[in-house]
């Protein structure tokens, strides 16, 4: 039973890998951007709505933690995008 369960989280863990890298993907252009608009790195707006997208679409038990897991991946993405935006910046001088 455990390893069939252990199984089963590897698959989606493998499934969620490429997702996540497209995800940086998008966050890097969305910090190219950033860079050449002189656009803040974070946009709470953008966050809440992302907050309120995952609470409509979790079952509830699990809303809180989902929560914190996007909070998770959208401050990895910014980190992301900082070092993408002091690497375009470091270039222009």
């Amino acid at each position: 039973m455990l390893e069939t369960q252990r199984e089963k989280i590897d698959a989606i863990d493998a499934q969620l890998v490429p997702l996540l890298t497209q995800r940086l993907a998008l966050s890097k252009e969305i910090a190219t951007e950033k860079a050449r608009t002189h656009s803040p790195l974070t946009n709470k707006e953008r966050e809440q709505a992302i907050y309120a997208q995952v609470k409509a679409a979790a079952d509830p038990e699990v809303q809180g933690y989902l929560k914190t897991l996007f909070e998770d991946i959208i401050l990895v993405s910014k980190q992301y995008q900082a070092h993408v935006i002091q690497d375009i910046n470091d270039s222009e001088k």
